[in-house]
């Protein structure tokens, strides 16, 4: 009998080897992928806490230089504007000749890195108004309020973690405003000073933004090109001889009425003057009018008070879209001898009705019409077609009556006119032989004549004497006592000052 055999099988050793080479090269990709997650996930936690915990930080902190960075810029503004306030009062300085160009960077705030946008801001011209009226007081004689239409420069910002800031300058001041509190951080041109005795001088020098209302949003830098019109004064209390000017009224119409406030308060204080005595400030927040009354009945007497204007142009621009020769609309309540000026408001009545027609309806008129020369008063128009005129219908015995001033305009540049000629464009749509005009201008009466329903131009010259533009004023009354009536019409209507 055999024995038995056993047979075993045994595997090359390479194989062996080769196996676990496998297994361990499979444990260690597997470990490599799993390291690389954790770290990846780790990176994104650091990431993700960085950015919730310390970026909006960084931001803040980010923001809030950039608050100061702007600040700083604004302050570079009024400097200017004092500078150029100052060069202009100077004997040799010629008008129009010196502009400053200030970048203002309106949007900032980035943290590098982490997050690169820049909060955005805005930077406005001429955008709120501000006002200064200065009422002179004297026991014999009433004198006129002086009203300057100051405007202003105004920045603000659009921050997304700090809070928002509101630079204003207006007026001479510059202004940190926050929410509904504002704060006066430099001072107008203002002066008050003691003489001998208890004698008080005040010198008023108000700063008139001039410019179109403009504005610009961005997050990057803006020029703002300030330019020097001019110094004008408007008031000297030395001119008024025999006249005792013993007290004034300042108001202020302003945004800002906490700043303004807390300045008239200080400022007379720091000069030796009581509250409610030698002075009162009266704060009306729901007007926005901010009122400071030298009350001249104590022991401190008012020696001497002047006012004087300083005109700064003041525009806005980018890239090639600036326009630095840029002067329409600066002017708007100033007029200006040799200029042609519309009627910015017209009110009226017809059958004992108010009526308001649009003032735009007679600023145009049909460009092919080539007005005639000469001295004639009325002239009759062949063939002339109107644009976007006026009319009313007139019935019998029924009184139309239109007057025409100018609000918009408050004040004459330096010289006041002598002369003011009247060129209206005028139809009558009747043959009626009943018809009564009259026309009344700044105290000076004449009549139309309208003719066989034809346009005619009316073209004549008036002596005047006016202190403001709104003593420019002009009535029309218009009659009709023929049973049937007719209809009225205005083409144009203008006044040429000289």
């Amino acid at each position: 009998m055999l024995p038995k055999t056993i047979i075993t099988t045994r595997k090359p050793e390479d194989r062996k080897k080769g196996g676990l080479s496998c297994f361990s090269k499979g444990e260690s990709a597997a470990a490599t992928v799993i390291a690389a997650v954790l770290l990846l996930a780790l990176i994104f936690t650091v990431i993700s806490v960085v950015k919730l915990e310390y970026v909006p930080e960084w931001k803040n902190d980010a923001e809030m230089n950039h608050m100061y960075d702007t600040w700083d810029e604004m302050v570079g503004v009024k400097t200017r504007i004092d500078v150029l306030s100052r060069l202009m009062e100077s004997e040799n300085y010629s008008a129009y000749s010196i502009s400053a160009t200030v970048p203002v960077n309106i949007g900032g705030g980035e943290v590098p890195a982490f997050d690169s946008s820049k909060s955005d801001g805005k930077l406005e011209v001429n955008t709120e108004k501000c006002t200064m009226i200065v009422t002179p007081y004297s026991p014999s004689q009433r004198i006129k309020p002086y009203i300057i239409e100051c405007g202003g420069i105004t920045c603000y910002s659009e921050n997304r973690q700090y809070p928002d800031q509101v630079f204003r300058y207006e007026n001479g001041a510059l202004i940190l405003a926050d929410g509904e509190n504002s704060r006066m951080k430099q001072f107008p041109i203002f002066g008050i000073e003691k003489t001998e005795g208890n004698n008080y001088t005040f010198t008023l020098g108000a700063v008139q933004i001039l410019g179109k209302p403009d504005s610009i949003s961005s997050n990057a830098i803006t020029p703002l090109r300030l330019t020097g019109w001019g110094v004008q004064p408007m008031h000297n209390s030395s001119d008024y001889i025999g006249i005792n000017i013993s007290a004034f009224n300042l108001t202020i119409a302003t945004k800002y009425p906490d700043a303004w406030t807390a300045y008239f308060n200080e400022t007379a204080q720091e000069k030796g003057l009581a509250n409610g005595t030698d002075y009162t400030v009266r704060c009306m927040p729901e007007s926005g009018h901010v009122r400071f009354s030298f009350l001249g009945n104590g022991s401190k007497k008012l020696e001497w008070l002047y006012i004087s204007k300083a005109k700064i142009g003041a525009e806005l621009g980018s890239g090639s879209s600036f326009n630095a020769n840029y002067r329409t609309g600066w002017i708007e309540n100033i007029m200006r001898l040799n200029k042609w000026y519309c009627f910015d408001t017209i009110t009226g009545t017809y059958k004992n009705s108010q009526i308001s027609p649009n003032p735009n309806l007679l600023r145009d008129y049909n460009s092919n019409l080539t007005f005639p020369s000469g001295s004639n008063k009325v002239i009759k128009l062949v063939s002339y077609n109107p644009n976007n005129s006026f009319s009313q219908k007139i019935d019998k015995n029924k009184e139309l009556v239109m007057n025409f001033n100018f609000v918009d305009y408050t004040e004459f540049d330096v010289i006041s006119p002598s002369s003011a000629t009247i060129r209206m464009i005028y139809r009558y749509g009747t043959n009626s032989s009943q018809l009564s005009t009259k026309m009344k201008f700044t105290g000076t009466e004449d009549s139309l004549n309208p003719q066989d329903n034809n346009w005619y131009l009316y073209n004549n010259k008036f002596s005047v004497s006016p202190k403001t533009p709104s003593d420019l004023n002009l009535s029309l009354y218009i009659n009709d006592g023929s049973n049937a009536g007719g209809t009225f019409y205005i083409d144009y209507l203008a006044v040429y000052l000289s």
